[in-house]
């Protein structure tokens, strides 16, 4: 090792000898008083482990996102209703409108919603929303995802008229196509003189099938013009409730108190989280939990750059003292190991940075192949309600998984590298 007293007081910091001697140190071999199997072992830890946890968090994401995205898209963000007696139509539209305009706020309509029975063998249940065909054909996950007939004719014809879109799993289960008349249960009963009656019954026909992709969605849910679902779902009453839809649904919180400050009037507002409580609530909790143990799992694959380094400064505690005899200062020691270390962290860190983008970029092609190899479809949609697995990569939470795994191994590394700094070279050559 050549190089003289004074070039070691002037070389810089992070310079040019101190990453020559880091990386020799990691390169060097067994017989050397090396550490490079371990050093490799060390690097497939903190890969693996930045591997995971971008993998599952861009999964989590995903399926957040999905659940979301395929929930909303057949329900509304935010719903407010009014809370006077008896609004009249008018009242509702002004305070649609007022809802309408204010910032973030994509789509905002008048709509109603009945959960009823469809006459069938089996019985089957259904969610029955009332809905206007300008306002059906602005909710993109329901008009862009039609796969049979089409909205013209719905919102035709005398109070609505009679087209219905329903779900392409109900239209599987009943065994129905477009065309086809499909009959529903109201709860308004027919007078007769000796009560109250039975429950009405219409026959409606079907104009479109849609298939969102969400099993509940496609399997339960029905669209009718807002007209004909107050008529025969409401006796005629307007319907007083209003569905919003924002441009970013995790916005409702902000939105509220805009909401009512518009209004004017009291008025009863219902979020997606408030109906989706024990789903919203389960995604954010799993979210925190898994993020937190993924940090864990983070910090345990770093012991074996830990191990690597105590073993490296112990067996290179005689070129520590040559070192600082021939000039090196405590802080040039320090920095040298504290690079050795470090390497290894931020090549795992890239390496698993790397590793976990390719692998959300394709993860249907991966799901595809394990699914070929197991012959077993890994997430049946009627049990977990989605087609495949979701992936959403979230840059800035890809960037603090870099940094923790860089800041965890280069806090492992500083301990030996300290230590290292520490060393006296009398006695570390006491007994050469």
């Amino acid at each position: 090792m050549e190089a003289s007293s004074d070039n070691l007081k002037g070389a810089p910091p992070f310079g040019r000898f101190e990453r020559k001697i880091a990386a020799r140190y990691l390169g060097a071999r067994k017989s050397e008083g090396g550490v490079g199997l371990i050093a490799v072992l060390s690097f497939l830890c903190i890969t693996l482990a930045i591997f995971a946890m971008i993998t599952i968090m861009s999964i989590m994401n995903g399926f957040r996102e999905k659940m979301v995205e395929l929930t909303l898209g057949a329900d509304g963000h935010m719903y407010v209703g009014s809370a006077s007696a008896n609004p009249t139509p008018q009242d509702m539209e002004n305070l649609r409108l007022k809802i309408a305009n204010i910032d973030g706020v994509e789509n905002a309509f008048l709509f109603n919603q009945t959960v009823t029975g469809i006459v069938s063998e089996p019985f089957t249940p259904g969610i029955v929303t009332g809905i206007g065909k300008e306002d059906l054909s602005a909710l993109k996950m329901i008009s862009d995802n039609i796969v049979v007939g089409d909205l013209e004719a719905f919102g035709r014809g005398k109070n609505g008229g009679n087209q219905i879109a329903i779900g392409i799993q109900m239209a599987n289960r009943l065994g129905k196509t477009v065309g086809d008349g499909l009959t529903l249960i109201s709860p308004v009963r027919t007078p007769t003189a000796f009560g109250p009656g039975t429950p009405r019954t219409k026959n409606y026909q079907i104009g479109a099938i849609f298939e969102v992709g969400l099993f509940t969605a496609d399997s339960g849910y029905v669209y009718m013009p807002i007209d004909q679902a107050s008529l025969f779902f409401e006796r005629g009453k307007p319907a007083s409730d209003i569905q919003i839809r924002l441009d970013n649904p995790d916005q409702i919180h902000a939105t509220k108190p805009k909401i009512r400050d518009v209004a004017g009037q009291p008025v009863f507002i219902e979020t997606w989280e408030d109906k989706n409580l024990s789903t919203a609530t389960a995604l954010r909790t799993e979210q925190i939990a898994m993020r937190f143990i993924f940090m864990i799992v983070v910090v345990i694959s770093v012991f074996p750059i830990l191990a690597a380094m105590i073993m490296l400064v112990k067996n290179k505690g005689k070129d520590i003292a040559i070192l600082r005899t021939i000039g090196a200062t405590s802080g040039s020691i320090l920095r040298t190991f504290l690079m050795s270390g470090a390497a290894i962290g931020m090549l795992g860190t890239l390496a698993g940075v790397i590793l976990g983008l390719l692998f959300c970029w394709n993860i249907g092609f991966i799901q595809s192949i394990i699914e070929a190899i197991t012959g077993a479809e890994l997430f049946p949609p009627e049990v977990y309600g989605l087609n495949q697995l979701p992936v959403k990569i979230v840059p800035m939470e890809v960037a603090q998984v870099a940094f923790w795994g860089f800041l965890v191994s280069a806090l492992a590394t500083f301990f030996p590298a300290w230590t290292a700094s520490k060393t006296d070279p009398v006695e570390a050559l006491r007994y050469e």
